[in-house]
């Protein structure tokens, strides 16, 4: 009898053995070591692994939600009819021949954020600042502060679409500080991005380049010299991963020349500057030039709706949940990734569906299978562990 005992111990021990070799019970809850399998310990996240953990990343499928800024242009000239540009301000009048420039980009605007807000995160700047009017017609157009950002948030759709009301109830004014609303733009996006990088971009609507090169004290000298930095701003956002989209409205084809006060940023070709702002932002369209052209009221529905397309195409993550990391991890073969309690490792083929992989080579995403990525979406939470090397 204490023969066969043995005998079954040793039976269970060889069963056991090999069923907690490895990987049993890798990646599972634990409150102590002995609830672990041979050569795992229960480290202090609560984890049965090889190594202690060294960090952690926690998700929900809000943190994958593409994070857009909208710079909108709301200088003097936007009064100007958009299917008659001689005409400065007849469109302002309370009888309008047709949409002026602002009512155009108001109509663009509120199209895409109904459109899209139901999975995508939107902010907006509007440039110069016009919460102290009077002070863009004292020598300060290029005025810019904070007080007419509206940040990412719940409610921000809605402050957004409150923001391009009808040019009549709200009137442009001043100039074009777009050096200024980009820089804004970015740190708003930067705010909003830790570990997990979601897809990012800023979405310039403006009549004109930028002028305002001496900032937001900027004499009424200066309002006619182009602010040369900001190509080089947006091309270095472009290499940061933050695209930036271009929606001209009215952009002239023709070299301006050196003449005071004629509205006209010198010695610049409009076409040309937007052209290659478009080229550098790193999210040139389609079509007979890379920046958007909404050049009369004819154009209005294909701009629309090809900046409709241009935004949702920053779901494609969402929809496969896949997360960008700020960076490659230091071990990469020590990450493991789970939902509700159960860690995994990486699956190349998603043979285990409610596991993970690496879509691509630099360590740069993690990707959920099908059944987790059904979770997810679902409200599942996941939790990235970092394994120390």
């Amino acid at each position: 009898m204490i023969r066969r005992a043995r005998a079954l111990a040793l039976a269970c021990g060889l069963l056991l053995g090999s069923c907690f070799e490895g990987q049993a019970l890798w990646g599972e809850r634990c409150a102590a070591d002995r609830d672990c399998g041979p050569a795992l310990t229960c480290h202090a996240d609560g984890v049965c692994a090889d190594v202690p953990a060294c960090g952690e990343l926690p998700l929900t499928i809000a943190d994958m939600r593409p994070k857009v800024v909208l710079l909108l242009d709301h200088s003097e000239s936007m009064k100007r009819c958009l299917d008659a540009p001689e005409e400065r301000s007849a469109c302002f009048d309370p009888d309008p021949p047709g949409p002026s420039r602002w009512d155009a980009l108001a109509g663009v605007v509120q199209a895409a954020v109904d459109g899209l807000a139901d999975r995508v995160d939107f902010a907006a700047i509007v440039f110069p600042s016009d919460d102290l009017p009077d002070l863009l017609k004292q020598g300060y157009a290029c005025r810019f502060n904070a007080a007419t950002t509206i940040a990412f948030g719940p409610t921000a759709a809605a402050a957004i679409e409150a923001a391009v009301p009808p040019d009549r109830d709200r009137e442009p004014s001043g100039e074009n500080p777009v050096r200024d609303a980009w820089t804004a733009a970015r740190a708003l996006l930067d705010d909003v991005t830790g570990d997990a990088v979601p897809p990012r971009m800023i979405v310039l609507l403006t009549d004109n380049p930028p002028n305002c090169p001496g900032g937001g004290a900027d004499l009424e000298t200066n309002t006619e010299k182009l602010d040369p930095s900001v190509a080089d701003l947006v091309a270095a956002g472009a290499a940061d991963g933050v695209p930036t989209l271009v929606v001209g409205i009215s952009i002239q084809d023709q070299l301006a020349g050196v003449v005071p006060g004629d509205g006209q940023i010198d010695l610049v070709n409009p076409n040309l500057y937007m052209t290659g702002l478009a080229e550098a932002g790193g999210a040139p369209q389609p079509g007979a030039t890379p920046y958007l052209h909404l050049g009369d009221s004819d154009d209005l529905p294909g701009v629309t709706g090809a900046l409709i397309a241009a935004i949702d195409a920053l779901t494609a993550d969402l929809g496969r949940c896949r997360v960008r990391l700020r960076e490659a991890p230091e071990a990469p073969e020590l990450v493991a990734v789970g939902l509700d309690g159960r860690l995994r490792r990486d699956d190349p083929t998603c043979a285990d569906d409610q596991a993970w992989r690496w879509p691509g080579d630099d360590r740069r995403a993690i990707e959920l299978c099908p059944g987790a990525c059904a979770r997810l979406t679902a409200g599942a939470g996941v939790r990235v562990r970092y394994g120390c090397p």
